[in-house]
């Protein structure tokens, strides 16, 4: 039963309905108006879902797509405001089994060859006791989420927590938080919130976007762990955050790294509450040979953070991902995981399946999942160094993208954090390496490019001597993202060498000139707003040129509130001046946009 609902208690009552009946669910982002159906299509294709279940908006905006996708069309949909609610719930005949798939949780990447991950009743049990245990909840536990519910960390680590132990969890829509974060860290302190997180860009992300004056009265002393997890985790990120919040109470043993993936339901290893961090500094070069080498604060150096320790019958082995051997204390390895948090494995994909969640050791010890993660174990606790397959191995060295884009970002103000990707191309035969990373909005226009690459030139060689193949500077988000806002480093790299890339600027070494990509005129006019915002309907809610009309409520094109913070944020970028979001749900016109556009560009709005 395939499950498409806004962010809210719809879904979640559809989602225990589904269990309750007996159904797979399969839990996915509902898809925007006008917007392309093809993820939701290879899902569909995919799972083989024999019916969906929608609220009415949704359903309208699926079936906008019927005349075109006959594989929606002969779907059976079901519409939530149609279910009697009156009506005697049907008796429970028959429990399912632990062993018995529960809901199947797709993957964040491609929508070509989508995997989803059949997460089984003992999967949530189980994983739901290790989050309570590891993060020492119970039923005094106040959650503020405003992570996706329909992504692993904000349903398993959220929903499901607040049902296995009966605490209060309260949800935000994401685009509240990253429309304003202070929103989020206001409602913890409001609802004395004990615990909430997110991905490391999120504490940056608070860090950059709220003002000194603005934490004046917070209090967030309520918190008990502000978890992190689902990207690596920065030694600077765990510092800056309490240093900058220090004022509203929070304190760096506050700071809560876990470590996990859908294909264990959610988490691996998590620390103990209340505890400092942990962190080790070891030597780069020695990393680049597979090899642990733990090195001074004083000396150069990369700084790991401790992503705590399994718990339960939990496993995890280091090995190496050729031999197939554990490798020894002094090693880097994949990361193999094995016990009930491990998930089934990927639906009607046998053989993916045998290669990831089926792994034996040469000794025969088995089966392991393969995490494809990169790491090692120090005094009983696991660190992550990168990922196997975005590992770049340049003349028989290894490097990790995610050292290299931190040190990029690191070294000049225009650049965005956790904004960047790094990744090796061949040419000639030989592997080169190439800088992608994103501007901070202010620096698009009127500055020192040269600069620029001349900083990621040598912070890569002082850091990590490499020399850099090409550099890329591309417009304010446009890189591209997973649905949970991860960095396809691959999808970057073909967008790359395909000339897709939102290009601001641009360097390479044969030529060794910075070539900057021409844009609009610096001061803007009526007219180039009116025809830059029908480009932008055109190319992003999938309208012709001729069902435009400028005298037409923009709400009228499919805007809802998601699509509006991108387009608030894009006009900011592109003319200079801001409209606040809640603007465009006025339904004001392309002429009318253009017309207040200019008032606030001129200094002239009331």
């Amino acid at each position: 039963m395939l499950l498409l609902f806004p962010q809210g208690l719809q879904y979640i009552a559809a989602l225990y309905g589904c269990f309750y009946g007996g159904f797979v669910a399969i839990p996915a982002y509902p898809p925007r108006r006008n917007r392309k159906m093809d993820r939701i299509h290879a899902m569909i294709e995919d799972s083989g879902a024999a019916a969906g279940l929608v609220t009415e908006e949704v359903f309208g905006t699926i079936e906008r797509n019927f005349s075109e996708d006959a594989l929606l069309a002969g779907m059976e949909w079901l519409k939530y405001e149609e279910i009697s609610t009156n009506s005697t719930p049907r008796a429970i005949t028959s429990f399912p089994k632990p062993d018995d798939v529960a809901f199947i949780q797709y993957t964040s990447g491609s929508t070509g060859n989508p995997k989803g991950v059949m997460i089984t009743h003992e999967n949530i049990i189980y994983n739901s006791d290790f989050i309570r245990r590891s993060f020492g909840f119970s039923r005094d536990t106040v959650g503020m989420n405003w992570l996706p519910i329909f992504h692993d960390m904000g349903l398993i680590g959220g929903i499901f927590q607040a049902a296995f132990l009966g605490l209060i969890n309260i949800g935000m829509p994401p685009v509240a938080f990253l429309k304003n974060p202070l929103n989020w860290l206001k409602a913890i302190d409001k609802y004395k919130a004990t615990t909430g997180g997110g991905p490391n860009f999120s504490y940056d992300y608070c860090v950059q976007k709220i003002k000194p004056e603005e934490v004046e009265g917070l209090d967030l002393s309520s918190i008990k762990n502000f978890y992190c997890g689902g990207e690596p985790v920065r030694k600077k990120t765990f510092e800056k955050f309490p240093e900058v919040f220090s004022a509203a109470n929070v304190r760096t043993n506050q700071m809560f790294a876990v470590y996990g993936m859908a294909e264990t339901t959610l988490i691996v290893t998590g620390g103990d509450p209340g505890t400092e961090p942990h962190y080790v500094r070891v030597s780069q070069e020695a990393l680049s040979r597979n090899r642990l080498l733990f090195v001074p604060e004083e000396e150069r150096g990369i700084d790991l953070v401790s992503n705590g320790h399994v718990w339960m019958d939990t496993e995890i082995a280091i090995v190496n991902p050729e031999s197939f051997e554990e490798v020894d204390e002094n090693s880097i390895g994949e990361v193999w995981i094995k016990g009930p948090t491990v998930a089934k494995g990927y639906w009607n994909k046998p053989e993916e399946t045998r290669r990831t969640f089926k792994a034996y050791m040469k000794n025969n010890d088995g089966p392991w999942l393969r995490s494809g993660d990169l790491g090692f174990v120090f005094n009983n606790e696991l660190y992550i160094t990168g990922r196997l397959k975005d590992l770049i191995i340049i003349r028989g060295v290894n490097y990790y993208p995610n050292d290299i884009e931190y040190s990029v970002q690191n070294s000049h103000e225009a650049f965005k954090p956790n904004s960047g990707a790094a990744f090796s191309i061949q040419v000639e035969g030989v592997e080169k390496l190439v800088i992608v990373q994103e501007l901070e909005r202010n620096f698009l226009r009127n500055s020192d490019f040269d600069e620029m690459m001349a900083s990621v030139r040598k912070v890569v060689a002082d850091e990590h001597e490499l020399e850099v193949y090409a550099i890329v500077l591309i417009r304010t988000g446009s890189i591209p993202l997973t649905s949970s806002g991860k960095i396809q480093r691959r999808q970057t790299r073909y967008e790359f060498l395909t000339d897709k890339l939102n290009v601001i600027a641009r360097w390479q070494l044969e030529n060794e000139e910075v070539e900057t990509v021409e844009h609009q005129s610096a001061i803007p006019t009526e007219e180039s707003i009116k025809n830059w915002l029908v480009e932008w309907i055109m190319t992003n809610q999938h309208f012709k040129r001729e069902e435009i009309d400028l005298d037409t409520p923009i709400t009228s094109y499919g805007i809802d509130s998601l699509a509006a913070v991108t387009l608030e944020q894009e006009i900011s970028s592109r003319f200079g001046f801001q409209w606040h979001v809640s603007y465009f749900m006025l339904n004001p016109t392309i002429n009318k946009l253009a017309e207040d556009g200019m008032k606030i560009f001129n200094g002239e709005a009331e």
